[in-house]
């Protein structure tokens, strides 16, 4: 966004609206004119959904109109668990090329129908790859098209302009990048009611974003159980009460957040055996559980690194009308980064998807599996039939030749024939030394995968691989996960994501889920350090809106049993 352009964000969640107005700058000093937080009106919002367009569309001129706002312009920020989003490469290309690519990848790169999804990109960073062949490292999300409709819907109900939409990741880092130094590796943890965003950062680049369906919500019900208050009051307790210890085992309160460390705790592991040069030196709290008395003193003992609350921002200038005591900058800090680089999410009025699936866009996904699978680690099986496909499709591309009169359309497909089959061969050469661990996991997957499994991307490298599907039951899920375990190049084996789906139609319901394997010779590499034992063996996997939980337990040998990997609460 344009410097000195003057916006309104506004972030909406199912407690409360938050409106900021803020003139953003990337090289001087942003300023914060106005701020704003009221209640979100009831069973008007869900999780990303807006419910009732009109009643909240009333609230937010009506909180406008009683500040003096006058500004139209709005940059509305998506928070959801039914948006996905993905890191990929693509070839280093000008900016207006990205979407191109993204678009016609797509559905390669989301568990789920594309068709019913918008989506929108970021560029984190250009990449060098071992032949100095310059990529680009590109955060790809993909929200639903009714989702992003109604925002639409709502800024015209509201009398405002839609500057652009943002996805609260995309937020959280832009705002990121203006507060941390080259020379520290950072987790900025965005304590949300619903999930937390994962954002580990060094200077201004991107390492790893993760979110993790779980959120305050869970310690504010058992604070409303222990106390027998309402959710606005058990929130007041635990911001002034230090209701909070440091040992999970003390009290139900403290217990509630075994589940969220342990997986940040999984995430920091993970990390470091991916980036061991990048140790993370810091965590920061931010969003609304940051306020929680104590909550910094838990996650420096539970993940034992220094944490602190990140209620300063440097370059950042609150207009003196506005009551910092009140409107303190954790509460902020997403509607202030969706000023600077909104990822847009933009629709058209004939109802046109982001999808290019009005595209053929066969060759362009030939070319995208061996790209991905070469930067993966190389598997020699999935080369050996890339490399027949793209053979095959030049064999039928020279027969179109001899019977089609139409040279200019054929020529150009035989070019884009001969260069995927190019890269085949190229990869096939390559990969002609098979990848031991990979080739072991291909070779007992047919057998260890149950029936009602459907995978639909698969992502291979030195120390680890990740499983990419679909299924009706999620207990088909675990048994997936428990049975890759029995391979034995295999050490270590858990949940990343699981997304519920119900069609509005038939009510049947699906499962999205990841799934990542760690090879042994990277397991033991990172077992030196690895001291903390509840981390090793405490994993949960929450599903929102359900009464239902997975608790994953990671393993070094077979004699857990089916029951001790699914529970149902």
């Amino acid at each position: 966004m344009a410097s000195n352009n003057k916006v309104l964000t506004i972030d909406i969640t199912n407690e409360s609206i938050t409106i900021v107005e803020v003139t953003p700058s990337n090289k001087k000093q942003s300023t914060i004119h106005n701020a704003i937080i009221f209640e979100t009106p009831e069973d008007a919002y869900e999780d990303g959904v807006i419910r009732d367009k009109e009643r909240i569309a009333e609230a937010i001129k009506s909180q406008l109109s009683a500040n003096g706002i006058t500004n139209k312009n709005a940059v509305f920020v998506l928070t959801s668990t039914k948006i996905v989003n993905r890191e990929v490469l693509v070839p280093f290309v000008k900016e207006n090329k990205i979407k191109g690519i993204i678009n016609a990848n797509s559905s390669e790169y989301f568990p789920v129908n594309i068709e019913d999804y918008v989506v929108s990109h970021s560029v984190l960073e250009t990449v060098t790859d071992e032949e100095n062949n310059k990529q680009l490292r590109v955060l790809a999300v993909a929200a639903p098209e009714n989702m992003v409709r109604s925002y639409y819907d709502l800024a015209a109900l509201a009398g405002l302009k839609v500057v652009a939409l943002d996805y609260i990741g995309n937020a959280m880092l832009q705002l990121i990048k203006t507060q941390t130094t080259e020379a520290m590796t950072t987790m900025v943890i965005q304590l949300g009611s619903e999930s937390t965003v994962l954002n580990i950062v060094k200077g201004d680049t991107l390492l790893l974003q993760r979110t993790v369906p779980y959120g305050t919500n869970v310690v504010v019900n058992e604070v409303m159980d222990a106390k027998g208050v309402d959710a606005t009051t058990a929130m007041t307790l635990l911001q002034n009460e230090r209701l909070l210890t440091v040992d999970f085992d003390d009290n139900a309160i403290t217990g509630a957040f075994r589940y969220l460390i342990n997986n940040i705790g999984r995430v920091m592991d993970f990390f470091t055996s991916k980036n061991p040069d990048k140790p993370i030196d810091d965590v920061f709290l931010t969003g609304d559980g940051a306020l929680i008395k104590g909550i910094d003193g838990l996650f420096k003992v539970q993940l034992n690194v220094s944490t602190r609350v990140m209620d300063t921002l440097y370059n950042i200038k609150f207009d003196p009308k506005i009551d910092l005591k009140i409107y303190n900058p954790v509460y902020l800090m997403v509607p202030i980064g969706a000023a600077f680089a909104p990822m847009g999410f933009e629709i058209n009025e004939s109802g046109a998807k982001s999808s290019a699936s009005s595209v053929d866009t066969t060759p362009l996904v030939i070319a995208f599996l061996i790209i991905a699978v070469l930067v993966a680690g190389g598997v020699t099986a999935y080369s050996f039939i890339a490399k027949n496909k793209a053979q095959s499709k030049l064999d039928q591309v020279n027969r179109d030749i001899d019977s089609i009169k139409d040279i200019e359309e054929i020529v150009q497909s035989y070019n884009d024939a001969q260069n995927i089959y190019m890269d085949a061969q190229n990869m096939y050469s390559y990969t002609e030394n098979l990848n031991e661990n990979v080739g072991t996991l291909i070779t007992e997957l047919e057998d260890k995968m149950p029936k009602g499994i459907s995978l639909t991307a698969f992502n291979s490298s030195a120390s680890s691989v990740d499983f990419t599907g679909n299924t009706k039951s999620y207990e088909d899920i675990a048994a997936f996960a428990i049975n890759l375990e029995e391979i034995d190049c295999i050490d270590n084996t858990f949940i990343q994501s699981v997304t519920e789906n119900k069609d509005s139609q038939s009510s049947e319901v699906t499962y999205d889920f990841t799934v990542t394997c760690i090879y042994k010779s990277a397991a033991d590499d990172a077992a030196a350090a690895d001291t903390d034992e509840v981390r090793r063996n405490d994993y949960g996997l929450n599903y929102k809106g359900t009464e239902k939980s997975i608790i994953i337990y990671t393993w070094h040998s077979n004699s857990c049993t089916a029951d001790q990997i699914l529970r149902h609460g």
